[in-house]
């Protein structure tokens, strides 16, 4: 029970087999890099394998974090063309025809995604957080229950860190989240358990055309010093050097289609790693099989936002 594997295998032999008990991990990039899919994924293949997780949603409530596992688990099932979150959605609302959810995914992977989620769904806890009730203490509050009803240990995730309320009118933003980082790096070492917190970028610190890097984390330096594995994800059209540009036209629009992770921080082994994973984003995950970047990449991206 001391290592949790993320179920992205090349990711698991970097961090030496998965995310550590007591360790504090972030995950950070820029806005629509697919943080919060990337973490609910890791949280799904950890209660697939028969751990527990808990994860702390301030962006999505837990019907729409369903929609996404059962797009997700429909994708593992039927692959791409399996029901996407688009159609699950439609589903949900009713937009597919008569019947319950059962009837209106009748004849797709959608009916099979739902029935492997009943499998682990008592391992998987979803709570609803919010800025101005979720604190340190409502978080351990909660993986306590946890702890008690499953007799183990979960995965800890925090989406996101920025967004945990701390109140304390004499320090400053940046003060009040090196608090929540060092409490949450606590928390785990009390429970023994890996958190896995989803970082925001600092708007002001992340120029236009300038590549995602640690010390662009909203927060400070105990972001970048604090946890114990620090990841920063990347469209990899945006970070790959323009001159493999002149031997393959074709190549930035293909290279959209993926997300370069860095392993900017890895106090259990390996850092300084560039690997790749293709975005499903229509059904809500990424391909678990990833590839170590084989290209040269720059801290400077290719097209800078508008």
């Amino acid at each position: 029970m001391r290592i949790w594997p993320t179920g992205f295998p090349l990711v698991d032999d970097v961090l030496g087999g998965g995310l550590r008990a007591g360790a504090l991990n972030l995950l950070a990039g820029p806005q629509g890099q697919g943080k919060t899919t990337m973490a609910l994924q890791m949280a799904r293949n950890a209660v697939a394998s028969g751990r527990a997780a808990i994860f702390f949603s301030f962006e999505l409530d837990a019907e729409s974090l369903l929609q996404r596992l059962i797009a997700l688990e429909s994708g593992l099932i039927g692959g791409i063309r399996a029901p996407g979150l688009t159609q699950v959605r439609a589903a949900f609302e009713g937009a597919t025809g008569a019947g319950g959810l059962p009837e209106r995914l009748a004849g797709t992977a959608g009916i099979e995604a739902i029935m492997r989620i009943q499998g682990y769904a008592e391992r998987l806890v979803v709570h609803r957080s919010t800025t101005t009730a979720t604190d340190i203490p409502t978080i351990a509050s909660a993986v306590k229950e946890v702890v008690g009803e499953t007799g183990q240990p979960p995965l800890i995730i925090v989406d996101y860190l920025q967004k945990v309320k701390f109140d304390d009118p004499r320090l400053s933003d940046e003060e009040s989240i090196t608090k929540i980082t060092e409490q949450l790096k606590d928390l785990a070492i009390d429970f023994e358990a890996p958190v896995l917190a989803v970082a925001a970028a600092d708007k002001q610190g992340l120029e236009p055309g300038q590549r995602m890097r640690a010390r662009h984390l909203r927060g400070g330096t105990a972001l970048a010093y604090e946890p114990d594995v620090v990841l920063i994800m990347n469209t990899k059209s945006d970070v790959v050097a323009r001159n493999h540009l002149l031997f393959d036209i074709n190549g930035l629009e293909r290279w959209r289609e993926w997300t370069v992770i860095t392993v900017e921080k890895n106090r259990q082994g390996h850092d300084a790693m560039e690997l790749e994973f293709r975005k499903r984003f229509h059904q809500g995950r990424f391909e678990t099989d990833g590839k170590i970047v084989a290209e040269q990449l720059v801290e400077e991206r290719l097209f800078a936002d508008k």
